[in-house]
């Protein structure tokens, strides 16, 4: 009887010291038909929060072909924002894997992964572009996960 009023007060002390932070899936449009500009000169992977059109302009050019699927993804800054992760200038293979955007608790947290392979010819500069709705002003955060 004693060790079971032990093991009683015991669970109820690991399940009473837990918090639990609701989470929400948050929806996301990845933007396409965007490079980063050669004057863009990070030295480490950057993670922006850009809420105007002049600091996109600044960072990112429309790389717009021929037809209707060559045009960039529209952006409208005075109802979206951007997420940008931006990897330096390099020759290697590298992939963004968006993994999750959800809203936790007073926080947005965009959680991703990064891909490296192999080495190439030619030098790129990495990038990876999601749109969301403005938020109500909440926190973003970024969170890179690890393979």
């Amino acid at each position: 009887m004693k060790n079971f009023i032990m093991t009683l007060i015991s669970t109820l002390i690991v399940f009473s010291c837990t918090v639990n932070v609701s989470q929400k899936d948050i929806p996301y449009t990845s933007a396409k038909k965007y490079f980063v500009k050669n004057t863009s000169h990070q030295k480490d992977l950057t993670e922006k929060i850009i809420t105007s059109q002049e600091e996109f302009d600044q960072i990112f050019g429309a790389a717009t072909t021929m037809g209707m699927s060559g045009k960039p993804t529209p952006i409208d800054f005075s109802k979206e924002n951007v997420l940008a992760l931006i990897y330096p200038k390099t020759n290697l293979e590298v992939e963004f894997i968006p993994v999750s955007l959800q809203e936790k608790g007073q926080d947005i947290v965009y959680s991703y992964k990064v891909i490296k392979g192999g080495q190439r010819s030619f030098m790129t500069i990495p990038n990876t572009i999601i749109i969301i709705q403005k938020p109500d002003s909440k926190k973003k955060n970024f969170q890179k996960v690890q393979k």
